[in-house]
């Protein structure tokens, strides 16, 4: 019965794919435009796919309330992120590095963009899938990963953006559903009190959590929107900047009705299987424990929270690698040759981002590793730019490499317990600064 699922729910993507199928490259990137309805739904799905759903209910279980770290500085991101609608979503560009490219250069766009395809590597949504896959079906935990991989690339490759957004409304649906069903499960399983059952200093959001991991989660996840390449993809194909504000606050309270059941969710996980061997799993675990109907349910609703965020992110960095990058260096190459890079940089992008996922294996690590070098490296060039501060193109370009590859060597070597966001930061505005100050004098 589950195969049969997956089965007819693969048919169902892969037909929306094909239906999609982008012909150009600005429908490839762009897709068409965007009203509140949609672009709520594409939003919403976009940022809370598996490492959003099944991360929250995993460290809501091994950390309790401390999960808010995991969740607040998002909200506040985009509230920011209102405030500044205006200054993206009226550039008329594509693409994130296109549009910082306009207040750097070409060579920062080029840098930029490969540094996206980095963030835009979906192994959390992998190991969720495979993780997903291996409970509900008799495949192993590598298969399983193997073959979500597969259709989560397949298509994002035919249809681009347009697929994108029609199968971002279809799992926003899903997604609901799953959780809908959800709420009376979790909130008998927790009577006769949410408290009853819960380790001490469970309600405590500081107790399970360090000042530094706080911190970490405060600057990726609050920054996050103001730095993200498919939400910046959604406003310029938005009918005005009055809708994607409109969008933005609506997204805003649907995400903490969410995160209120996904805590609930971590709660009932604790209460009903104290221990579990990988906190992953316990959203997993806790819907096999719905009746049979309920079960088939919320096995889509789990497929459908992945694909949401996969497509965007896939969609994003492949695009961007053919229009930022290899345009550049190749301003003869026609439109159609690069619409055929960008179906094949989906598959480029995907296939490494299985091979993370099968090196991490858990969902929270594998997302927080490509989100910090991403924000170390291009966080001070983006508020510069969006904050009127005129930065010098080297000055940037300096300033986002140096980020970036501080961030990954700090990471690889690790000689100090301080986490490598930090040390890429701090070396990022100190490039800045440095190269303003030595061109100053």
């Amino acid at each position: 019965m589950r195969e049969a699922t997956l089965l007819l729910y693969i048919a169902m993507t892969m037909a929306i794919g094909i239906r999609a199928k982008a012909t150009t490259l600005e429908k490839f990137i762009i897709g068409d435009r965007l009203g509140t309805k949609a672009l709520v739904a594409t939003i919403v799905s976009t940022f809370y796919g598996a490492s959003a759903i099944l991360g929250g209910v995993s460290l809501t279980y091994q950390m309790g309330l401390g999960v808010i770290w995991f969740m607040v500085p998002f909200y506040l991101g985009n509230i920011a992120v209102v405030f500044l609608i205006n200054k993206i979503a009226d550039s008329e560009r594509y693409t994130l590095p296109d549009f910082l490219g306009g207040f750097y250069g070409k060579e920062f766009a080029i840098a930029s963009s490969i540094l996206l395809a980095t963030l835009c590597l979906i192994p959390e949504e992998i190991v969720a899938g495979g993780k997903i896959l291996s409970i509900f079906t008799p495949m192993p935990v590598e298969v399983a990963m193997g073959i979500m991989a597969f259709v989560l690339i397949v298509p994002v490759a035919i249809g681009g953006m347009k697929a994108d957004v029609m199968t971002d409304i279809v799992q926003f649906a899903l997604m609901f559903f799953m959780l809908a069903i959800m709420v009376p499960f979790i909130l008998s399983s927790l009577r006769p009190g949410i408290t009853s059952g819960i380790p001490e200093g469970y309600l405590n959001p500081f107790i399970y959590i360090s000042a530094q991991e706080i911190a970490v989660f405060f600057i990726l996840l609050f920054f996050l929107p103001i730095t993200s390449a498919p939400l910046y993809q959604r406003f310029f194909a938005s009918e005005s900047g009055a809708c994607s504000r409109k969008s933005v606050l609506y997204s805003i309270a649907i995400w903490m009705a969410v995160d209120s059941i996904i805590i609930l969710c971590g709660f009932a996980a604790l209460r009903l299987f104290p221990d579990l061997p990988d906190p992953d799993t316990s959203l997993i675990v806790l819907g096999t424990a719905l009746p049979a109907v309920g079960r088939g349910i919320f096995f889509v609703g789990l497929l459908a929270a992945i694909m949401s965020t996969v497509n965007s992110f896939l969609q994003s960095g492949a695009s961007s690698l053919a229009y930022d990058v290899f345009r550049h260096f190749r301003p003869a190459t026609d439109e159609a040759q690069l619409l055929v890079l960008s179906r094949l940089l989906v598959i480029v992008l995907g296939v490494l981002s299985l091979g993370l996922a099968l090196w991490f294996q858990m969902i929270v690590p594998a997302l927080l590793f490509t989100l910090s070098m991403w924000t170390a490296g291009i966080l001070v060039p983006t508020l510069a730019a969006l904050a009127g501060w005129k930065l010098r193109k080297d000055t940037a370009l300096y300033s986002l490499l140096g980020g970036a590859l501080s961030s990954l060597a700090w990471k690889i070597v690790q000689p100090l317990d301080v986490d490598a966001l930090f040390i890429g930061l701090g070396f990022s505005l100190l490039v800045a600064m440095a190269s303003e100050v030595f061109h100053t004098h």
